[in-house]
């Protein structure tokens, strides 16, 4: 492939957040191409971040190794991992519950004009459906950046989290660690995911 600086990317995305429930009954579905806008009744944007959203892949791969040769014979895949992660810097209740991986919001609690946020219990925990866009490389005959959409079907918030109060300019910051996990049945499609360029 020929060097391209049109395929050279920039940007740092928007992650939107669906319930996994949601995605599998079809009443909140993936846009159909990235220049789509996700549906605000299902989908959550998470806000702003700290340094943008990675999505990360980990593969592990194991020898089969035999006694008449030094060098493997095979390697195989014996694990993988893919992660979304990111740091948020909207440290709201939504984004707290999020990064919690579920919880209980209440209004008007204690009392009007309250708001109180509950974690879930120790065993308890949302599962969502991802959705991240980025740019893709090139752009259209307008100039306009091309669109990348990554789909995840199904994840759990598994990272672990501080909220460092500190002087200014730093800023309160939550961290996520979305882990994929394996589609149930009824997912909109059978891979952990799948990215959509626009053409």
């Amino acid at each position: 492939m020929a060097q391209s600086i049109t395929e050279v990317i920039l940007g740092t995305g928007n992650l939107f957040v669906a319930s996994e429930t949601d995605v599998n009954s079809g009443d909140a579905t993936f846009p159909t191409d990235p220049t789509a806008t996700p549906s605000a009744s299902y989908w959550d944007n998470i806000g702003y971040s700290e340094g943008g959203f990675s999505l990360e892949y980990d593969k592990t791969f194991e020898d089969v190794m035999v006694a008449e040769e030094i060098d493997p014979i095979k390697t195989i895949k014996t694990a993988q991992e893919v992660r979304i992660t990111g740091e948020l810097a909207q440290a709201s209740l939504r984004n707290l519950k999020f990064a919690m991986a579920g919880g209980t919001t209440t209004a008007d609690t204690p009392s009007a004009g309250y708001t109180t946020l509950v974690p879930p219990t120790t065993d308890s925990f949302e599962e969502k459906s991802l959705l991240l866009r980025v740019n893709a490389p090139g752009t259209d005959e307008a100039g306009t950046a091309k669109l990348r959409d990554i789909q995840v079907p199904r994840a759990v918030n598994i990272g672990a989290f501080s909220m460092v109060h500190a002087k200014a300019p730093q800023k309160v910051t939550i961290t996520i660690e979305y882990k994929v996990l394996k589609p149930n049945s009824d997912a909109p499609f059978a891979n952990i995911f799948k990215v959509i360029d626009t053409v």
